[in-house]
């Protein structure tokens, strides 16, 4: 696909005021996750995993219009939105995420899906699309396509960086925000270009209210911490070489996580088409939800159309 031109400044879509999403609970090694789901429940099941401290139903202004033609599932992580979160003496590693998505597709009781994730969601969906290329249809990668490689000479470091930040990370009192326009102010950090109404819709899924009345992050702290083993570009590339159903790979023309080799990454994908959002960054999603959305819509119309 080609890239855009620079379009209007987009505004949250008009939500239907009967809109009703459909709460789905499930458990994965004892632990309870849940996901919202939009659209006719007979259509072709599309995924959408969300990033970093983020969660499913920020990808609302998008699932909204993929609905259309859709069952849009927007998973929580666990650790992150209204999913359980680990225990004591616990932790979290991505083959935790893969294991909860895994029991999420059987819980849905379908034979394949169409899989998009953004950022970290995107590693995810790699890891998973590439251990099971079977079950997923079409593949959509929104920024992400793995961290930055790290040498190997690093991991003492890093590990040694882990455990101080897993001493710290729960005593440390998060900042709170005295009310939602705070939240909104906060989000807006990440994602200069989204309009104001679009953050204040996603603002109260982000947030839960403490006793004071002051508003916290949802997401676990201990997600804060560096992880203890460093990315290795060679431990992924079997998962992308894997893949072998239609890949879109979008990225935001600004986003500073792209990384130097991935388009290197991209050509082990076995069908593979790129997508740049112009005049954007990192969260697509909150700063162009509309063209996101038709771009998404396009490519997962094709990919799961019935053979």
């Amino acid at each position: 696909m080609s890239e855009p031109g620079a379009p209007e400044p987009e505004t949250t879509p008009q939500r239907d005021d009967e809109e009703r999403l459909e709460r789905i609970v499930w458990h994965s090694l004892g632990m309870e996750l849940v996901a919202h789901a939009v659209g006719d429940p007979a259509a072709p099941p599309v995924l959408l995993l969300h990033g970093f401290l983020d969660q499913g139903r920020s990808f609302l202004p998008v699932a909204r219009t993929l609905a259309q033609r859709f069952r849009v599932i927007l998973p929580d992580h666990r650790g992150h939105g209204e999913s359980g979160r680990v225990g004591t003496g616990g932790y979290y590693h991505f083959p935790d995420y893969v294991l909860d998505l895994d029991a999420l597709v059987r819980r849905l009781r379908v034979d394949a899906v169409g899989l998009a994730g953004h950022s970290m969601g995107a590693s995810i969906a790699v890891y998973y699309a590439g251990a099971f290329p079977e079950r997923v249809r079409g593949l959509a990668l929104l920024d992400g396509v793995g961290p930055t490689h790290v040498d190997a000479s690093q991991a003492p470091t890093y590990l040694r960086r882990w455990i101080h930040d897993v001493e710290l990370a729960r005593q440390r009192d998060e900042s709170p925000m005295e009310d939602l326009q705070r939240v909104v102010a906060r989000l807006a950090r990440t994602a200069p270009h989204a309009s104001a109404d679009l953050l204040a819709e996603i603002a109260p899924f982000a947030v839960e209210q403490r006793s004071d009345g002051a508003y916290q992050w949802r997401f676990d702290p201990l997600h804060r911490t560096r992880a203890p083993i460093p990315f290795d570009r060679a431990r992924f590339e079997p998962f992308l070489r894997a893949i072998d159903c239609p890949t879109l790979v979008v990225w935001g023309e600004r986003s500073p996580f792209r990384p130097a080799d991935a388009d290197e990454r991209v050509e082990l994908l076995a069908d593979a088409t790129t997508y740049v959002m112009a005049g954007i960054g990192h969260n697509l999603h909150h700063e162009r939800p509309h063209e996101l959305a038709a771009v998404l819509g396009g490519f997962f119309g094709e990919a799961l159309a019935a053979p």
